[in-house]
């Protein structure tokens, strides 16, 4: 499929994206940008911006002489990124002030969008993240914002390939229910000590699959 819309590489770096999340690069494999060019139809310019933009959000590794690949799945990575983005999502959950009721409402939407999307990998954990931008568009702190958004792709990788060998083709990471319920009765800081506890449970269940992944790799 060719892109024809602009910015390319913003196009760009979401086909990749996509493609690593479907499985469809797999972790380990390297990325050529000559092949990519060809395979999307643009220049080798927005290949090299979109590869070098994955590899700062912790998708690929750039390795001087060898360039890009897929990050292999890592356990410790995982723990370290999970613990650091649920740090942070808390805090932008309690510097927000109490919801209106239409982000309360668009919430309880997504939620139940969520609960019924069949699809891709793809499509459901960007409807994820968009449950987690509206949780926290109020924010006003704009550069924390902006570090959990670059945080996310990592887990994403992890929770895309859970869903892949689960044959789940739905998700719902987290009982959102019970956040948004919390964030109407007792405000931001309600809210974040439910996703708190939440968040941690999730993580910790995903990390034990993560390391019987990686650990049946390593014997195989």
């Amino acid at each position: 499929m060719t892109i024809a819309r602009a910015p390319l590489s913003d196009e760009v770096y979401r086909q990749i994206l996509q493609r690593v999340q479907r499985g469809e690069i797999p972790p380990g494999d390297r990325l050529r940008d000559a092949v990519l060019a060809t395979q999307l139809g643009v220049s080798r310019t927005p290949i090299r911006e979109a590869l070098l933009r994955l590899s700062r959000d912790g998708v690929l590794e750039n390795t001087v002489g060898r360039g890009f690949r897929v990050r292999p799945l890592d356990p410790g990575e995982l723990s370290e990124v999970g613990v650091i983005l649920g740090a942070l999502e808390s805090l932008a959950l309690r510097l927000s002030p109490d919801p209106s009721p239409e982000r309360l409402a668009r919430l309880r939407s997504l939620d139940q969008t969520l609960e019924t999307t069949r699809g891709d990998a793809s499509h459901c954990l960007d409807l994820e993240d968009e449950w987690h931008r509206v949780l926290l568009e109020d924010c006003p702190n704009r550069r924390l914002l902006g570090t959990i958004a670059s945080l996310r792709q990592v887990p994403r990788r992890y929770l895309a390939a859970y869903m892949r060998d689960a044959g789940r083709l739905s998700l719902s990471t987290l009982p959102h229910a019970k956040i948004i319920e919390a964030l109407r009765e007792a405000g931001p800081e309600g809210a974040a000590a439910v996703f708190d506890q939440q968040w941690r449970k999730g993580l910790a269940e995903l990390e034990a699959w993560t390391a019987r992944r990686t650990g049946s790799e390593a014997r195989a």
